[in-house]
Order: C-alpha cells, then sequence, then structure tokens
C-alpha cells in the first residue's frame, strides 16, 4: 500500500478558485508555504522563497526588489561598470 495524499488533505492546505479565465488556481494556501513559483497577490505570514511575481503586499507594505552586493556586482560585470564602481562594489560586498 503506497501512502497518497487525500483530497480531503489538500483542502485542509489550500483553497482553489476557478478565475474568469477559466482557469482553476489556488487561491489561499491556509498553512506554511516553503516556496512559491508564480504569481501571487498577497502573502500574509513568512515566506522564505518566491520566485516570480508579487502583485500587492506583504505584510502589508508594498513589495520591493532589493538588490545584494553580489548581485550587484555581478550586475556591473556584466554590463561593463568602470573600474570605480566596480571597486566600490566589492568593497560594498567586503562590508557585508
Amino acid at each position: 500500500m503506497t501512502d497518497q495524499f487525500t483530497l480531503e488533505q489538500a483542502a485542509e492546505l489550500v483553497e482553489f478558485r476557478k478565475y474568469i479565465d477559466g482557469e482553476w488556481h489556488v487561491d489561499t494556501v491556509k498553512g506554511n508555504c516553503r516556496i512559491v513559483e508564480g504569481n501571487c497577490d498577497i502573502i500574509e505570514g513568512d515566506c522564505r522563497i518566491v520566485e516570480g511575481h508579487v502583485y500587492g503586499t506583504i505584510n502589508g507594505r508594498q513589495w520591493q526588489y532589493v538588490e545584494t552586493p553580489k548581485e550587484k556586482l555581478q550586475r556591473l560585470i556584466e554590463e561593463g561598470a568602470n573600474k570605480e564602481q566596480l571597486l566600490e562594489a566589492i568593497n560594498q560586498l567586503e562590508d557585508n
């Protein structure tokens, strides 16, 4: 006998809704969510990884992307930044 996840167990964790596009979507996650891949309107609670777009708020605050020092350095290298910009980014990375 295999250990299978039942529809009743799924209904305890998530609610589904059929949207105007005719497709079924996860509407509400009732428990903890480890990874979100896709679009998300509202996050209330803790979320470790979001891959996709957040439309709306997180804990009542507007979502904003914050570039890490490592990401900034990578971007500057790819954009062909000058030595001063690269040195500043390296110093920022070392400070963190």
